[in-house]
């Protein structure tokens, strides 16, 4: 998936919007980031999991998602390769940090 992509991916979940820090395009649902996109690399998302999803994730796709560096990563967040992804993993794993992130009432109104 390119970061265009992915870009139209984030933002076409409910309420989503972009902003930027540090140079780099965030996404964020209700004020909360979801992702960022171009951290660490400018094909890669940083996002953040639970301690166990990110924990599954990188055991069942060691090559698209890598456990970000120290406590960062102790506490869930993560980094997808957008190149070695499949479409289907960034959109599983995109919803996963959006639905954490989301408003409760908002996430369980998602189907998606």
């Amino acid at each position: 998936m390119t970061p265009d992509a992915f870009r139209q991916l984030a933002l076409s979940l409910p309420q989503a919007s972009e902003g930027v820090h540090d140079g780099l395009a965030i996404f964020l649902v209700a004020g909360r980031r979801f992702a960022t996109l171009g951290w660490p690399a400018p094909h890669k998302v940083s996002m953040a999991l639970s301690p166990e999803e990110q924990e599954m994730l990188v055991a069942t796709c060691p090559e698209a998602i890598a456990r970000a560096p120290g406590g960062f990563g102790r506490m869930g967040h993560c980094h997808l390769d957008l190149a070695a992804a499949d479409d289907a993993t960034v959109r599983s794993v995109t919803i996963m940090s959006w639905r954490r992130h989301a408003p409760k009432q908002l996430a369980r109104a998602f189907t998606g």
